[in-house]
């Protein structure tokens, strides 16, 4: 309670400690799945750009529907549709998956967005049974750690979507940064995200501007949201999936 006064030497013995939050990390839709078979927490990470567009779009006021499929997003009831197929906008939609882009486009407040996406929308997805599915990246980092911290789980799982069933390292490094910050809040990491943690601590950050997925987003123009998307912090919300949306659940 804001302002309570307790007592000097109160005795607070009686107190239940708060269970310490157990960070793991695992990769692709397999991942996401046994992730909640597991009944885990779900933190979904893909990095160029999913996380970074939804993040966006949920600021703006929107609630954004994730399908897993280009017909499903054409056919649902939705005020604007975004959605990408090999880093391309779909044909006939609103906006491809460009978070700088949709930032600097009007949009008006409660729109509903159906968007698909060649990785991240399918591993959403797959996630579908665990008791709480978001949404993480470079952009939002400190703002997911501290949601997980606070949230009262016992176990969350960062989920790197990565490309096409292929690990990708700025998905691995994204959710390093959540882990770290994890970590740095005092939740326990298991043995891999351990291991992700301490190898993208190393990896330098420049590496991830010329990688397999930069290069392809390079070829088709979208340099500027490369940039955006390694950004740290920069959009300080949590979309967090609700009545099959997701919405701005959490603001830093």
């Amino acid at each position: 309670m804001p302002g309570a006064y307790n007592p000097p030497n109160a005795d607070f013995s009686n107190e239940l400690p708060k269970e310490t939050l157990i960070a793991r990390y695992a990769g692709g839709a397999k991942g996401a799945r046994e992730a909640a078979r597991s009944g885990a927490a779900v933190v979904v990470v893909d990095a160029f750009r999913a996380s970074a567009t939804i993040c966006v779009l949920v600021t703006k006021g929107s609630r954004v529907v994730p399908l897993a499929s280009v017909e499903e997003a054409k056919v649902f009831p939705a005020d604007f549709r975004v959605g990408e197929r090999g880093g391309s906008r779909v044909a006939g939609f609103d906006f491809g998956n460009s978070p700088t882009a949709i930032k600097t486009a009007e949009l008006p407040s409660n729109a509903t967005v159906a968007m698909t996406t060649t990785n991240g929308t399918r591993v959403v997805e797959a996630a579908e049974g665990s008791p709480a599915i978001a949404l993480g990246s470079f952009v939002n980092a400190a703002a997911v750690a501290r949601w997980l911290a606070d949230s009262g789980f016992g176990e969350v799982v960062i989920v790197g979507c990565g490309w096409r069933g292929q690990r990708a390292s700025e998905d691995e490094a994204a959710a390093a940064a959540i882990l770290e910050r994890l970590r740095r809040l005092g939740a326990n990491l298991d043995e891999r995200a351990s291991r992700i943690t301490e190898q993208n601590r190393r990896r330098p950050r420049k590496s991830l501007t010329n990688n397999a997925a930069a290069r392809r987003l390079k070829r088709l123009g979208y340099e500027g949201d490369i940039e955006f998307c390694l950004a740290e912090d920069i959009v300080p919300v949590v979309p967090i999936l609700a009545d099959e949306a997701f919405v701005g659940g959490c603001f830093e």
